[in-house]
C-alpha cells in the first residue's frame, strides 16, 4: 500500500508540472477516410526479384527457412511514389539510380492488393533535386492524384507516407523540425522532420493535416530520428531535359598525392526511358571519368610509370616476382615496388591446385591449375571452366536468411573480350551477373604454363557504370607476372602460338628428351645434359621492365629447380648499374659482380642451410642506354643452390660446373 501511494503522489506531481507540456504537444492524425482515398494516390515502387538459371549450387537452396513474407514476395520493393495528376507519378530519383548500372531493368509501381503496373517513360528528372516524374504503360482503375501545398511552417504536424521497410504503405505522424540548407551549394532549404521514416520511404509524399504534399522524402538520417524532404515547390524548377550532376568525382593515383577532383554534369532529352537514359547518362559518366584519368596522367607523367625518373632507377634493381604483382609508388613517386600477396594453396587433386590471395586493385588475385587430362588451349578458351575450377577451391557464397550455400558455377559468362595490352600480353576478360544480389564477378586472366592467372572481382552491379573492363585495361601495364610450371607445363604452354603468349615468349624456344634441357631465350641459350632434370622439373621465368626501351618485358631471373619443392636450383640472372639513389647493398653487391668477388667469386658460399655457388659472366658485360638518354652497364651473373648436407657434395659443385659451362651467350 505504501508504494501505491507512492506512485500516485509522483504521477500526480508529473501531471501537475508537465501538463501543460502534453497538452501542448498533441499531433493530429489523418482521418481514416481520408487514408482511404490516399491509398489510390500513393504506391510502391517495385522490381521483380531474379534468379539465373545458369547458376547452380551445391545443395537445394533453402528458401523453405526463410519468413513466410519474404519466401512468397516475388518482387524487390525499393522506394514509393505518388500521383501527381491521372497520367503521371513522382518520386525520388535515387529510388531508380539512373547514373549507374544496375541489373535490374524492369520497374513496378505496386497497389495495396498487390497489382502491377510497369513503368513507361520519364518526363522529368533531376538527381540533382533527387526528383523524378514519369508515366505508366497500364494503370490503376481508381486514379486520386494528390495536391500539393507549399506552405510548410515549423512545428506543424506532417505525415510520412509510403513504403517503410517494404512492408507497404502507411502513415507516420511527426512534426516539422527546422529548415536547413542543402548541403552541396544550399540552393533551397530541406524540410527536417520527426515522422518515422525507413528504408523504402524514398520518393513517397511528406503530407499535412488535409492530406496535401509538401515535400518529398528523400533521406533517412541515420544517428538521430530527423528525417529530410525536399520541399514540393522545387518540382516547378524542373525543366525539359534530364539533368544529373555529381560533385567532387576523382581520381588518384593510389598511394600517391595525385588527385584530381572535378564537377560532372550531363544533360538528356525527355521523355525517354528508363533504359534510354540510362545509357545516355552512364555513358556520358564514363567518358568523364576516362577523361579525368587522362588528364591526371598527363599531369604526372614525368614522375609516374612508365617514364619517371625514379621509376626507370627502380629498374635496375627489380626483384623476381613468384604470381603477380603490382607496380606501386610512395606518396612522392621517389620510391617504387612490386608488391605481392602471399597465395594461399587449395589443394583440389594430386597435381592440381588452386592459389589465391588478396590484391591490391582487386578483390583476388589466382593461379587456377587446369584440371588434368585437359589440354591448356582447351581450358584457357573456357572462362567458365576456368571459373568453376576457381569455385571449387576459393568458396563463393549465397546467403539465404542464416544459411549460406556454395555456388558451383555461375554458368557462361555474361560478357566475353579478348585485348592486349601495351606489353604484348593477350588478356582474356569475362563478366558474370549474378541478378539475385545485383552483383557480378570478373576474372581478368592471362594464359600461365600450369593453367590461368587471374585477377578476380567481386562487386556490385553499379561497378559497371564506368566500363569496368576498360578500367582494367588501364592499369593492366602496371602488372608484372612470374612464370612458373613444369618443363612438360612449359612445352605446352609455348605451343599455344601468338594468339595467346606475351611478345616476350614469341621467340622463347625449348625442348627436353631423354637427359637434354634446351631453352633459347633473348639473351642467352642452354644445352644442358643431366639425369636429375625430367619432364616434372619445375622452370620459373621471372619477368620485369626492359630498362632500355619504354615499356618491355624482359627477364629479371630464371632459375630451374630438377626436383620441384627442393630447394636445389640453377640460375641465370641479369645485374644493372646501380643509380645514384641505390641503397650501399645493392652498390656492394655490383662491385661483387664486376670483379668476381665475394658472393660472385665462384667459389661456395655458406648461407643459412644452403651452398650457393655464384659467379659473374664477364663476357656479357656491356653498355646500354634507357629511353631518356641515360646509360649503364649490364652483366649477367650464373649460380647454383644446393642444400648444405648434400653427401655427394663434390658431384654436385662439378654438375653446377657442367651447367655454367653449357650456357652460350648472345653476342654483344
Amino acid at each position: 500500500m505504501r508504494f501505491f501511494g507512492m506512485f500516485c503522489w509522483t504521477v500526480f506531481f508529473l501531471l501537475l508540472c508537465y501538463g501543460n507540456t502534453f497538452a501542448g504537444n498533441n499531433i493530429e492524425f489523418l482521418d481514416k477516410e481520408l487514408i482511404q482515398e490516399l491509398n489510390h494516390g500513393i504506391y510502391e515502387v517495385v522490381t521483380p526479384k531474379l534468379e539465373d538459371k545458369k547458376i547452380t549450387y551445391a545443395r537445394k537452396l533453402p528458401f523453405e527457412k526463410l519468413d513466410y513474407v519474404e519466401r512468397e514476395e516475388k518482387y524487390h520493393s525499393i522506394g514509393t511514389a505518388f500521383f501527381i495528376n491521372k497520367k503521371q507519378l513522382m518520386t525520388a530519383e535515387h529510388v531508380f539510380d539512373i547514373m549507374y548500372f544496375s541489373l535490374y531493368e524492369d520497374y513496378y509501381i505496386r497497389d495495396m492488393e498487390g497489382n502491377v503496373y510497369p513503368v513507361n517513360k520519364i518526363y522529368k528528372c533531376s538527381n540533382r533535386r533527387d526528383m523524378m516524374v514519369f508515366d505508366l504503360e497500364k494503370y490503376p482503375k481508381k486514379i486520386v492524384p494528390l495536391t500539393f501545398n507549399e506552405k510548410v511552417e515549423i512545428g506543424d504536424t506532417v505525415f510520412s507516407a509510403g513504403n517503410a521497410l517494404g512492408e507497404g504503405i502507411s502513415y507516420r505522424a511527426g512534426q516539422v523540425a527546422s529548415f536547413t540548407p542543402e548541403r552541396a551549394y544550399g540552393e533551397w532549404k530541406n524540410i527536417r522532420f520527426s515522422s518515422p521514416a525507413s528504408p523504402g520511404n524514398s520518393g513517397g509524399p511528406l503530407l499535412n493535416t488535409e492530406g496535401k504534399v509538401v515535400g518529398l522524402i528523400v533521406r533517412k538520417t541515420e544517428s538521430e530520428n530527423y528525417n529530410i524532404a525536399i520541399p514540393i515547390s522545387e518540382v516547378k524548377k524542373l525543366g525539359e531535359q534530364a539533368v544529373f550532376h555529381a560533385r567532387n568525382v576523382s581520381v588518384e593515383v593510389e598511394g600517391t598525392w595525385a588527385t584530381l577532383i572535378r564537377d560532372w554534369s550531363y544533360q538528356a532529352s525527355l521523355p525517354a526511358t528508363l533504359t534510354e537514359l540510362r545509357q545516355k547518362t552512364q555513358k556520358s559518366l564514363g567518358s568523364f571519368y576516362q577523361g579525368l584519368r587522362k588528364e591526371l596522367m598527363e599531369q604526372v607523367k614525368n614522375k609516374n610509370f612508365p617514364r619517371g625518373e625514379r621509376f626507370r632507377f627502380y629498374l635496375r634493381e627489380q626483384q623476381p616476382i613468384q604470381g603477380i604483382a603490382t607496380m606501386v609508388p610512395d606518396m612522392n613517386f621517389r620510391k617504387w615496388a612490386a608488391r605481392s600477396q602471399f597465395l594461399e594453396k587449395e589443394p583440389l587433386a594430386a597435381e592440381q591446385s588452386v592459389y589465391h590471395g588478396k590484391a591490391e586493385d582487386f578483390d583476388m588475385q589466382a593461379i587456377i591449375e587446369k584440371p588434368d587430362g585437359v589440354a591448356l588451349k582447351t581450358f584457357l578458351d573456357s572462362p567458365k571452366m576456368i571459373l568453376d575450377t576457381f569455385l571449387a577451391g576459393v568458396p563463393y557464397f549465397r546467403h539465404i536468411g542464416t544459411e549460406k550455400v556454395p555456388v558451383t558455377s555461375l554458368g557462361e559468362p555474361a560478357r566475353i573480350e579478348v585485348w592486349q595490352d601495351n606489353l604484348g600480353r593477350s588478356w582474356r576478360s569475362a563478366l558474370w551477373y549474378v541478378p539475385y544480389a545485383d552483383y557480378f564477378l570478373g576474372a581478368h586472366c592471362l594464359p600461365y604454363p600450369k593453367g590461368a592467372i587471374c585477377n578476380i572481382v567481386d562487386e556490385t552491379a553499379d561497378f559497371l557504370s564506368l566500363d569496368h573492363i576498360a578500367t582494367v585495361r588501364e592499369g593492366s601495364d602496371e602488372l608484372v607476372i612470374g612464370y612458373e610450371g613444369s618443363l612438360d607445363d612449359w612445352m605446352e604452354y609455348l605451343a599455344l602460338g601468338e594468339k595467346y603468349l606475351p611478345s616476350y615468349f614469341k621467340d622463347v624456344v625449348m625442348s627436353h628428351k631423354g637427359k637434354h634441357t634446351k631453352i633459347h631465350l633473348h639473351d642467352f641459350q642452354f644445352d644442358f645434359e643431366s639425369e636429375e632434370i625430367t619432364g616434372k622439373s619445375s622452370l620459373r621465368l621471372h619477368l620485369g621492365y626492359a630498362n632500355d626501351q619504354v615499356l618491355a618485358e624482359d627477364l629479371v631471373m630464371l632459375s630451374l629447380f630438377p626436383e620441384k619443392g627442393r630447394p636445389a636450383y640453377y640460375a641465370i640472372r641479369p645485374y644493372y648499374e646501380p643509380s645514384p639513389f641505390s641503397a650501399e647493398s645493392s652498390i656492394g653487391t655490383w662491385e661483387e659482380v664486376l670483379s668476381g668477388t665475394g658472393d660472385f667469386s665462384g667459389k661456395k658460399v655458406a648461407r643459412n642451410n644452403r651452398v650457393v655457388i655464384q659467379k659473374p659472366a664477364l663476357q656479357t658485360e656491356k653498355t646500354i642506354t634507357d629511353p631518356d638518354g641515360r646509360k649503364m652497364k649490364k652483366v649477367f651473373a650464373i649460380g647454383c643452390t644446393y642444400k648444405a648436407s648434400t653427401a655427394d657434395e663434390k658431384d654436385v659443385e662439378q654438375d653446377c660446373e657442367r651447367f655454367f659451362q653449357s650456357i652460350q651467350f648472345a653476342d654483344n
